[in-house]
């Protein structure tokens, strides 16, 4: 049973790979597929016809036959300009295919990191860089359907002259063989190339992290106020001479390689063409030497045409094998993305409960991040009652952000449980979770859209309702800001679209409001929701969260979640945990906390000193 299981899988893997090479073409047209293949086929056999026109029009001169001359004028009137229009044709045609292909490559790349229910592929390195280079080269993908195409016409036209220079001289079938060298060569010296790019894949991506932060708006106040530009540049300027030496080295590599493969084949055309021409200008003297007969005048200008015709397919076929290497190793990447997602966004059979009745329980769960070797959190066991407030605290490298990860069903823990109601939350789909989760976050997203998208994204669901995304604002104290734009709600935001740009107090806002649209979460999580506000706007934001959390709470048993530095507006919760170094030092409420004299106690005393 096992062992057929993995003979249809060790099947299933070669078609899902053609599929990722030619399926997104096909599917998103499949009569301009056809219609490329088509063109291909009689491109290249009407590229056969017109060598066989040139020697009747040189023999039917040489032997004073007109009839021979006017049959190789009407060969070569219908072949070389019927092959060339369909040969551009094709080539207009496979890049409209490719087009519409990386359009649809470009989706699926975009709906797989999507649906990957949890953050590893955007947290490690690893995993970033595969991404990253299918992203870069999903086009090639794309092109995989010209690439082959550009290979069978050069395979066509390969045997189509091999069989007539067998015609002309059977010894010639050589030379047309001696391709599979440079082709060889080319695919050595392409694999040299693409080692150096996977080589240098982290470090061009800091070259283009280091570009945009050179070049982009957000930064520049910083960057000018410290004075590094010029070092950032500088840096940008050593990284570019290193990755471009290391790259130049590697094309240097692939260069010999190349021109190793096409000394060959230049050495193997040359004495052919030597052999033919004595052939044609001794004739039976050089029978012993070259093969019996003599070769026509029209038959070397024929086998010089087909010759310089099989070199421009071994260059085609060359890149065209290249290109579809290159591809090839793209759509592996795009197979372990599939993969990728599969194993982790499975189907849990769980559900949200529609309200809570005891909480949210930590049951000796620790973390560790994949790659990474040293825990991030270990062996926490905590209680968030339901309708309760809780507050974490912590100094920086606590472990805050990724117990709200492990909250938020972003990652998974890597031992112990958390549960919901008693209900194991690895057993909950994290869709549904999310469905039942809010919440604003320090690093919150400017939506480049009107105000009203921007806030209502927090529930799609309701987008469109008006009312609902006035209320998400006033909650969230935003709805002063709203009634000063031009267009209220309608108003657009964001500079590079030609919209009103916000500071970022005002963004914080919007994020909040946004963060406040669904009416019954269960679970609403505020991670430094106040960094960019002064202390009166935060005091009355926490005002109006604490009135929002005691509703939520009273309805439907809601959890309230607080990360936040600031002790003025933590001391409010029902419980505040104390993380350090990945585990909880201390939790209570504040009263009992200061009791204790313990770490809490300590920060909060130092931070009430600093605004006395």
């Amino acid at each position: 049973m096992n062992r057929n299981l993995m003979n249809r899988n060790r099947l299933k893997r070669p078609i899902r790979r053609i599929d990722a090479l030619f399926g997104n073409a096909w599917r998103a047209a499949p009569l301009l597929a056809t219609t490329c293949v088509l063109v291909a086929l009689g491109s290249s056999l009407l590229m056969l016809g017109y060598p066989l026109g040139f020697r009747d029009i040189v023999d039917g001169a040489a032997e004073h036959q007109p009839g021979r001359i006017v049959t190789g004028l009407i060969v070569v009137a219908v072949t070389f300009p019927g092959s060339w229009a369909l040969q551009l044709t094709g080539g207009s045609l496979n890049a409209k295919l490719t087009d519409l292909a990386n359009l649809r490559v470009g989706m699926r790349i975009g709906a797989l990191a999507s649906a990957a229910p949890y953050l590893e592929h955007f947290e490690r390195p690893d995993y970033l860089a595969e991404i990253d280079n299918l992203r870069e080269r999903r086009r090639t993908l794309a092109g995989a359907p010209a690439q082959t195409l550009g290979m069978v016409r050069s395979a066509i036209q390969f045997i189509g002259i091999a069989v007539l220079l067998g015609l002309v001289w059977p010894p010639l079938i050589v030379v047309p063989l001696l391709a599979a060298v440079p082709a060889w060569a080319d695919r050595r010296g392409a694999q040299v190339e693409k080692r150096s790019d996977d080589d240098l894949a982290d470090r061009r991506r800091l070259l283009g992290e280091l570009f945009s932060l050179a070049s982009t708006a957000a930064p520049a106040r910083e960057l000018r106020t410290f004075g590094i530009t010029d070092a950032l540049l500088a840096r940008h300027a050593r990284l570019g001479d290193e990755i471009s030496s290391r790259a130049l080295r590697a094309a240097r590599t692939a260069a010999v390689w190349e021109a190793a493969g096409w000394i060959v084949y230049a050495a193997g055309f040359a004495i052919a063409i030597v052999a033919l021409v004595l052939r044609a200008a001794h004739g039976v003297e050089f029978a012993w030497a070259f093969g019996r007969g003599a070769a026509s005048p029209g038959a070397v200008v024929e086998v010089v045409s087909l010759l310089r015709r099989a070199q421009r397919q071994v260059t085609g076929a060359s890149t065209s094998a290249g290109s579809f290497a290159t591809a090839s190793a793209t759509a592996t990447r795009l197979l372990w993305l599939e993969d990728y997602v599969a194993a982790t966004a499975g189907a849990p059979s769980g559900t949200v409960p529609a309200r809570l009745s005891d909480g949210i329980r930590f049951e000796r769960v620790s973390f560790t991040y994949p790659g990474q070797d040293a825990a991030t959190l270990r062996d926490l066991s905590v209680h968030l009652g339901a309708g309760s407030t809780v507050a974490i605290v912590g100094e920086n490298g606590a472990g805050k952000s990724t117990l709200i990860k492990l909250l938020t069903g972003m990652y998974r823990p890597s031992t112990g449980r958390i549960t919901v109601d008693g209900h194991d939350l690895a057993d909950v789909s994290p869709q549904q979770w999310r469905t039942a989760t809010t919440g604003a976050f320090q690093d919150y997203v400017r939506f480049f859209m009107s105000v009203g998208d921007g806030v209502g994204a927090g529930d799609l669901e309701r987008i469109d309702e008006r009312d609902a995304v006035l209320g998400a604002v006033r909650w969230a104290g935003a709805d002063d800001l709203v009634a000063e734009l031009p267009d209220g709600l309608d108003t657009l935001l964001g500079p590079y679209i030609g919209g009103r740009n916000l500071s970022g107090g005002q963004w914080q806002r919007l994020a909040l409001a946004r963060g406040l649209m669904r009416d019954r979460p269960l679970l609403i999580v505020l991670d430094e929701p106040t960094a960019s506000l002064d202390a009166p706007s935060e005091a009355a934001l926490f005002d109006r969260y604490r009135d929002a959390a005691r509703r939520l709470g009273q309805a439907n048993g809601a959890i309230t979640v607080l990360v936040s530095h600031r002790f003025s507006t933590v001391h409010m919760a029902d419980t505040i945990i104390v993380m350090d170094e990945g585990t909880i030092a201390e939790s209570g409420d504040h009263a009992s906390l200061m009791a204790c004299q313990g770490v809490y106690a300590e920060l909060f005393t130092l931070q009430a000193a600093g605004y006395s």
